[in-house]
């Protein structure tokens, strides 16, 4: 198998292509600088490209299993990598938590990528992925799901530049929830608060979660929808262009490691009967590295479905989450 990282010099993108030499997986680097390419420490195959020429993209994935994109902010430059992508016949995984780009995944190229036998998978992060799975284990404990709710707890988490970015993408338009057969938008305002298994009560606000996308999918319910822990348009408000540009890349390795996520899924049936399951860990950017190449070495085999497909149809969604458990990702369902 091939692999290929697009973004491989940013924050997360020198995490994923750790883990990618880790396992021993054959890895193409690419990006705009080969210099700074060459200079990432195990680097032997590398390739500078660009977003402008979408044929230099399409050239350098032709022959590869699977692209991994890093790049942020997705909704202004992921377009170029999956269009590429679809066209060199190269599966595709993304770490983005944006959730109007996941939605675009779906609706805009899902079916163009499984005429070309292509699997695209955004969001293969500590929060969307785990959001996914355990979801869809927490909804086969019901008989009919009324509501679906996910709640994001992140913990003494610093955050990059690329999610900055991110940030403000997603904050620019209102949280996506599925609502009666069609999705519409919410206010970004404070919810009920949410009771964490490690943490206990936190305060709630609504989210544009990139799981939500993927899970209606799969799971079929009135209600579907996301909150967070942190109010993510308060936080996004003092996020200017000179605030970023002068901010560090990413948290230092302790910070990262200092840091923590539970995600915690919430199915309830109309006559009040609930399931709840939960995903923690450490660490959210070294585990978003695990997930996406964990995702991506699986999509690599060439065994899952074609199309934009979600993670609880593509894996066994307690098998995956089972293979995190060594690197301290855990996983619970029941009352």
């Amino acid at each position: 198998m091939k692999a290929a990282v697009f973004g491989a010099t940013g924050y997360t993108g020198r995490l994923v292509t750790a883990e990618l030499f880790r396992r021993n997986v054959d890895t193409l680097l690419l990006g705009r600088d080969e210099k700074a390419l060459s200079g990432i420490d195990g680097a032997r195959d590398v390739r500078a490209v660009s977003l402008a020429d979408p044929s230099s993209l399409v050239d350098a994935l032709r022959g590869c299993d699977v692209v991994v994109s890093c790049v942020a902010p997705f909704t202004r430059l992921g377009e170029p990598v999956v269009e590429a992508a679809i066209a060199a016949a190269c599966n595709y995984v993304d770490i983005t938590g944006e959730q109007r780009w996941v939605r675009r995944i779906y609706d805009e190229f899902g079916t163009r990528a499984a005429a070309a036998g292509v699997t695209l998978m955004p969001a293969a992060t500590d929060d969307g992925m785990p959001g996914d799975l355990i979801a869809g284990l927490v909804a086969g404990g019901v008989a009919e799901v009324e509501t679906l709710r996910v709640h994001h707890g992140m913990f003494s988490a610093g955050i990059s530049r690329g999610t900055m970015l991110s940030f403000g993408h997603m904050a620019a338009s209102p949280p996506l929830a599925w609502h009666e057969g069609q999705w519409r938008e919410t206010d970004a305002g404070a919810r009920e608060p949410v009771v964490f298994p490690r943490d206990g009560e936190q305060p709630s606000w609504a989210l544009p979660g990139p799981e939500v996308i993927t899970i209606q999918r799969h799971v079929v319910a009135r209600t579907i929808e996301a909150t967070m822990n942190v109010d993510l348009v308060a936080g996004v408000s003092s996020l200017t262009d000179e605030v970023i540009a002068a901010a560090p890349v990413g948290p230092s390795d302790d910070e990262r490691r200092a840091s923590r996520f539970t995600i915690l899924a919430e199915a309830r049936a109309s006559d009040g009967t609930t399931v709840r399951g939960h995903v923690s860990g450490d660490d959210a950017y070294g585990s978003t590295a695990l997930i996406a190449v964990e995702a991506a070495v699986r999509l690599g085999a060439r065994g899952a479905p074609v199309g934009a497909v979600p993670p609880s149809l593509a894996f066994e969604p307690a098998e995956f989450l089972d293979a995190l458990k060594p690197f301290g990702i855990s996983w619970q369902v029941g009352n």
